[in-house]
């Protein structure tokens, strides 16, 4: 298929047959699992998932890959044209599983999208290495920062395997990574609320917590952690700083 590719959307698509086994094994998918694959592109990903399982949703926003898609008459492939960040996910069944390779620009936007979501029961995704690093990475290090903390108290994830650049087309300018989530089940705080926390914690890096948050430090309930910048914060102290603040 000859595609004109779009920097906007950040199009990267996968052509080597054994990374793409190596992901679908992470998923590992069985006939009667409900899939969301986001991005699904040309469909590399989306004609083998469709041999191992019944019930596949895509979500693409480029038109001219829906009707790439479309072409190809899945029987058991849903195809949704629609921007991500738009679409709706309630009508998926409890316990769908989640896979898709994703755009640098929009990363963010919708790991957060789907940590809110939570009715989920694994993630496979694909980052840019820098991203993923940032992800999983420990409270003390440089690359340690919001989107650890929101991944870390919602999810055990980890790094499956890196993956080249070489085996993109067009090639993108740096390694990606597939990582695995799997949604926590215990006590988790409201996550609107948990969000709001961490991301204003977060708001200037190298200032100490009672600096960030000021209005919980006047009312003497951050003394612990007062003196720490953010980095330096676990996701469990995070939580802790949760349930002092909005709990009590």
């Amino acid at each position: 298929m000859s595609h004109p590719f779009r920097k906007k959307w950040g199009q990267n698509f996968l052509r080597d047959p054994n990374t793409i086994t190596k992901i679908i094994n992470c998923l590992q998918p069985c006939a009667s699992d409900t899939i969301l694959e986001i991005g699904p592109g040309d469909g590399a990903l989306t004609s083998e998932l469709n041999k191992q399982s019944d019930h596949i949703h895509v979500v693409e926003i480029d038109p001219l890959l829906v009707a790439q898609l479309e072409k190809y008459n899945y029987s058991n492939v849903v195809i949704h044209r629609a921007d991500f960040l738009d679409w709706d996910l309630s009508h998926l069944p409890k316990g769908f599983k989640i896979i898709g390779n994703l755009p640098y620009y929009i990363s963010s936007p919708i790991l957060f999208k789907l940590l809110a979501w939570h009715n989920w029961e694994r993630m496979l995704l694909m980052f840019q290495k820098e991203l993923a690093q940032r992800i999983v990475s420990k409270h003390g290090n440089k690359s340690y920062g919001r989107i650890s903390v929101m991944c870390q108290v919602y999810c055990d994830v980890n790094i499956e395997f890196m993956v080249s650049k070489n085996v993109f087309r067009p090639k993108p300018e740096v390694d990606s990574a597939v990582l695995t989530f799997f949604p926590k089940n215990n006590d988790l705080p409201d996550f609107s609320a948990f969000s709001k926390l961490v991301k204003q914690a977060f708001s200037q890096r190298r200032k100490k917590l009672k600096n960030n948050l000021p209005e919980a430090y006047k009312l003497g309930k951050i003394e612990k952690w007062a003196d720490s910048r953010p980095e330096e914060i676990s996701p469990h102290e995070f939580i802790q700083i949760y349930k002092v603040i909005f709990v009590g």
